[in-house]
């Protein structure tokens, strides 16, 4: 396959315009396979379920199969990723490689489910930006892809349009929808609320858990949402003005629905996640499981990607399209304005914090 020009191959800063829009990425069925791929085997991944299994699907498994001869299985997983592995034979496990946020990423790594990651062994490594790669959860799981919380809202009724996580505490904000699955997720908001740490880390310290709920406790919420339809439904009926959200997921819908137009606004500094890519105890694919997550390293697949779905990428060559690098901190540079969670920082008094979260949320 004929090398590419340098520069359409660049990595572009958030609010950077690509000189040629979307980005162009080559076909690769033409591409030689992996090395050492032998074709004709089933590779089992779970991926999140949704719109971004949809996207993995229809992106992600016909260039795998087009360049390995191999056939890519896609289980979609929200909630049972570590409990199916579990409740497996050692040596028999459901799936050969799963997605996970560093709280699978640590939790699975305690009943020892996941197999060491050795880089050397991965030709896409050395691209990967050095900011992913910093924390404890990138032992047991490769960084492939990360993704940043965001405010979406009806831009047809919303009285207030949002910038900063602080506007949340100015006298116009009112009827905020909030999410109630995970209380790490809103504490770093809150957190950067405070700000007494530097980017978020109040949350790794209980002594200010306290004050984190009390900061909570003092935001205009109109509804907290227990999964994403109630969240739409709260922006389509006015019962919500503002919601915290996930970027890519923002502005899919944005893209796919003409119910009401909406708006998606990433304040900055933001918090996020990373999506870490671990090979499963006991799958007889090891090699074919590396071979893969290098496949996901390569700037060509995640360019793939990020022209479907607004993910950040760890390749540094990703190219991004207009609307996702206008939006989306990219440089390693940038990432240092992005609080990303670290479960292995918390899981000590997670639980307790879990609790209380729960009865706080029935109780507002």
């Amino acid at each position: 396959m004929a090398d590419q020009d340098p520069s359409r191959r660049r990595a572009v800063g958030r609010r950077a315009v690509l000189a040629g829009g979307a980005a162009t990425v080559t076909a690769l069925s033409g591409c030689a396979g992996l090395t050492g791929s032998t074709g004709g085997d089933t590779l089992r991944v779970s991926a999140w379920s949704g719109t971004n299994e949809t996207v993995f699907k229809e992106v992600i498994k016909p260039r795998y199969e087009d360049r390995t001869g191999n056939t890519l299985e896609v289980i979609g997983n929200w909630q049972g990723i570590l409990s199916k592995i579990r409740q497996s034979p050692e040596d028999d496990p459901p799936f050969d490689v799963t997605v996970g946020v560093g709280r699978t990423n640590y939790l699975g790594g305690q009943d020892d489910l996941w197999e060491p990651v050795e880089y050397d062994n991965l030709s896409n490594a050395g691209a990967i930006k050095p900011r992913l790669r910093s924390y404890q959860m990138s032992e047991t799981g490769v960084p492939v892809a990360y993704g940043v919380h965001a405010y979406v809202y009806n831009e047809d009724t919303a009285s207030w349009t949002p910038e900063s996580w602080a506007d949340v505490q100015s006298s116009q904000a009112e009827n905020l929808a909030l999410p109630s699955d995970f209380w790490l997720k809103l504490f770093m908001m809150s957190a950067l609320l405070r700000n007494d740490e530097p980017l978020a880390d109040e949350v790794y310290d209980r002594k200010y858990m306290d004050s984190l709920f009390e900061t909570l406790e003092e935001l205009p919420v109109a509804t907290f949402y227990q999964g994403t339809q109630q969240l739409w439904t709260a922006l389509g009926q006015g019962l919500a003005d503002v919601g915290h959200y996930f970027l890519a997921y923002g502005l899919k819908r944005a893209q796919t629905t003409d119910e009401y137009p909406i708006g998606v606004t990433v304040p900055e500094p933001t918090t996020g996640y990373i999506d870490y890519y671990q090979i499963v105890r006991g799958t007889d694919r090891k090699p074919m499981a590396e071979e893969f997550i290098d496949f996901l390293l390569d700037p060509e697949i995640q360019s793939a990607y990020a022209a479907e779905f607004s993910l950040g990428f760890s390749n540094e060559e990703t190219e991004y399209p207009d609307q996702t690098a206008e939006k989306l901190p990219i440089t390693d540079e940038e990432l240092n304005q992005v609080a990303f969670q670290n479960f292995a920082r918390v899981a000590e008094f997670s639980g307790e914090m879990s609790d209380r979260f729960r009865t706080f949320v029935q109780d507002n």
